[in-house]
């Protein structure tokens, strides 16, 4: 139906109540999510799925319908920690960028995962993805206004969810890195949580977005932006809004953006 152009992105989970739900060991989803990534992965390739692993105990089975372009280079997953990060390079698969944590540690992570996985797969990682919630307005104090009000908002529902400030993820065996959320949430609070997410998300005019979005994507090495246009129960027509503005102000710019490669090159000269 795509022809081709499905980008498949694959990830482990980080909430207790999903793993409960199922009744699984959260300790066993690092182990568990390699085994699963492997089998499918490499199916994807071969037309057909086969693993004798710790958990999975897969016989050949053909895929229908089977696949007839390669997924590699088209294949990412969000990676918090530098362990995840580690573990995606070596399945080949490309590095969505979830903004939630300091830019210069995004950078210094992605430098360790581009070395693994050209020393693993012999070639370059493809250009990483990156994510972000928008909300672009022509004027530039209803878009604050607004982002705290739904970014902040968003923020609040993840906690909620996940459950990050309570600090239980610190134990939790392949979970270790997220206890310096925990640690920094009840450090600075969940105001200054929220005021830090909220500042390295994509909203302001459409000219205010289309900077924060090129500065990021140069320092992630990112060809393309995925963006959130509707959450924490926004209404329809504020999000409609919200999306057209950006899809008629800000996205014509942003196609006209070279390559990540010709603009590190040019930037080197």
């Amino acid at each position: 139906m795509s022809n081709g152009r499905v980008i498949l992105g694959i990830g482990r989970g980080a909430g207790k109540v999903e793993f409960d739900g199922f009744r699984q060991d959260m300790g066993d989803s690092r182990e568990r999510f390699v085994e699963y990534a492997e089998m499918i992965l490499e199916g994807l390739e071969k037309g057909y799925v086969e693993y004798d692993g710790k958990f999975i105990k897969q016989p050949k089975t053909d895929i229908r319908p089977r696949p007839f372009k390669s997924f590699r280079n088209r294949t990412y997953a969000a990676a918090v920690s530098p362990q995840s990060s580690q573990i995606m390079a070596k399945l080949g698969v490309g590095i969505l960028i979830i903004p939630q944590k300091p830019w210069k540690a995004v950078v210094e992570e992605l430098a360790e995962y581009r070395a693994t996985y050209r020393q693993v797969n012999n070639g370059e990682a493809p250009p990483t993805v990156l994510g972000g919630w928008t909300f672009c307005d022509e004027d530039e104090g209803r878009a604050e206004e607004m982002a705290r009000k739904y970014i902040g908002g968003y923020w609040n529902t993840v906690l909620e969810h996940y459950r990050f400030h309570e600090g239980h993820l610190k134990t939790m065996k392949g979970y270790e890195y997220y206890g310096k959320f925990a640690d920094q949430i009840q450090k600075s609070g969940l105001d200054a949580a929220i005021d830090f997410f909220m500042s390295i998300q994509v909203w302001g005019t459409p000219e205010q977005c289309y900077q924060k979005i090129l500065k990021s994507a140069d320092m992630v090495g990112a060809d393309s932006f995925n963006a959130v246009f509707s959450y924490a129960g926004m209404p329809w027509d504020v999000a409609e809004k919200n999306q057209r503005l950006f899809a008629k102000e800000v996205l014509p710019e942003l196609k006209k953006i070279r390559r990540v490669a010709e603009r590190l090159k040019q930037a080197a000269e």
